[in-house]
């Protein structure tokens, strides 16, 4: 790969105090095969008074190549007079070839010029930035910069970095760590959003990122996709916590209900309503099969795409008291229909009329909080039929709570019925969250 050296030139260049500049010194160090002297316009006067920049390198590499680019700047303290043309010219150095290695000199020129070169540096493939300490590894200004009336040559010829075994000055700073840092808050910023998908694809494509904090966003990625499984597999527990509490349909209900906390915090109402379905079908089929003293999955008739069918005949055969209570619901008499959370709600009617439920006390207090979002079914309904968005105000003003309210009846629905243990899972991405942005800490 060929080595190439862009490098500003200042008053420290190219010998300052009978050593070499940053110049200089990484050209004798790092022999490159070509150097890109960057010149403002007093640097450029002072080169074509006695060339004393390009003359330095000839005489320490006078096989290498010299380009120079006069680019006319006169404020080199002000980022707005050379903010595009530098970058430009770094960025058309690297196009040259694949096979180039660019190194950027960080101690030459005006602080604002190295801290340019730097981010460059930070920021493009194929870069090293480079920089050159002080021959008493301290501040340069004790000694005086090259005056122009200085003679070149004699100044070349007593310059003590020539001398065997002079010391090795240059640097390589961790630049590294400033993109990383940069990276890393885009990754945390999309965590905290709890858009892992993205953060994982952002993280995969930069090699520092450690390996327990891809593991982590991993689980977290298959987790909100809800594929449970694949989850448990990347990561069943994290530093001796348990990361999954139930199994089975209990599993199914909590890793819906922690979706859809995370659609109501970024304030997704709209998805938030449509995954409303699923979670209290699953929820309501769940707590019939178990709460019930006659489950009603048993007046059921398995379909041909495996779901369910509440079949009048059996209704008739087996519960005709409940088959009575349907037929007073609807505008029609009761025929076979899917198994849906309003056929389930009205069994959960039903049970408490017949006494039906095993734990009296705890159907009661249960219905209480189904009877609160009952209404939260035909929003639902309204938002799957229409193209505008749900607001807060909207949804409160139809359901008479907010989506935070809303969201603490269904997950006090999930205690009533699965336990305390359900307190372990509620801010389970919340604890993701803080444990990847410890994990996604480095050091140089």
């Amino acid at each position: 790969m060929e080595r190439v050296l862009f490098s500003p030139v200042g008053d420290t260049d190219p010998v300052r105090g009978c050593c070499d500049g940053a110049c200089l010194h990484i050209v004798r160090h790092y022999r490159p095969t070509r150097v890109i002297l960057f010149y403002t316009q007093e640097m450029e006067e002072k080169e074509r008074h006695d060339h004393r920049y390009t003359r330095a390198i000839e005489r320490i590499a006078p096989d290498c190549t010299i380009e120079n680019i006069f680019s006319g700047i006169r404020d080199a303290h002000l980022y707005e007079s050379f903010g595009q043309v530098l970058p430009q010219e770094v960025q058309k150095a690297l196009t040259r070839g694949k096979k180039i290695e660019l190194l950027l000199n960080l101690s030459s020129g005006t602080p604002q010029i190295k801290t340019v070169l730097a981010m460059l540096a930070a920021d493009l493939p194929r870069t090293r930035g480079i920089q050159v300490a002080s021959p008493l590894g301290r501040s340069n200004r004790a000694n005086e910069a090259t005056q122009d009336e200085e003679d070149v040559e004699a100044m070349l010829e007593n310059n003590l970095d020539d001398e065997p075994g002079a010391k090795n000055r240059c640097e390589e700073p961790p630049l590294w760590l400033f993109r990383y840092y940069a990276e890393k808050n885009r990754i945390i910023a999309l965590v905290r959003s709890y858009e892992y998908r993205s953060a994982l694809l952002l993280a995969e494509k930069n090699a520092r990122v450690p390996k327990e904090a891809l593991r982590l966003l991993r689980h977290a990625a298959m987790r909100t996709a809800l594929l449970t499984e694949d989850a448990r597999k990347i990561l069943s527990e994290y530093r001796g916590q348990p990361l999954f509490y139930f199994r089975g349909k209990r599993e199914r209900v909590i890793e819906c209900f922690l979706l859809m906390q995370i659609e109501q915090k970024n304030g997704r109402l709209s998805n938030l309503m449509m995954r409303i379905v699923p979670f209290l079908y699953e929820f309501l089929r769940d707590y019939v099969d178990e709460g019930a003293s006659r489950p009603l999955s048993a007046l059921c008739e398995k379909k041909g795409y495996g779901g369910l069918s509440l079949s009048r005949r059996r209704l008739e055969q087996q519960e005709p008291a409940f088959l009575s209570f349907l037929d007073g619901q609807l505008p029609k008499p009761y025929r076979d229909s899917d198994l849906s959370f309003l056929l389930l709600y009205w069994y959960c009617e039903y049970m408490e009329r017949a006494g039906l439920a095993r734990d009296p006390a705890c159907h009661g207090k249960l219905m209480a909080q189904i009877r609160k979002v009952k209404n939260a079914m035909k929003l639902r309904n309204d938002v799957a039929h229409e193209i505008t968005d749900m607001t807060e105000e909207r949804f409160s003003r139809k359901l008479n709570m907010d989506s935070q309210q809303m969201m603490k009846v269904f997950f006090d629905m999930i205690r009533l019925f699965y336990g305390e243990r359900a307190d372990e899972m509620r801010w389970i991405y919340d604890s993701l969250n803080k444990w990847l942005e410890k994990a996604l800490e480095v050091r140089a």
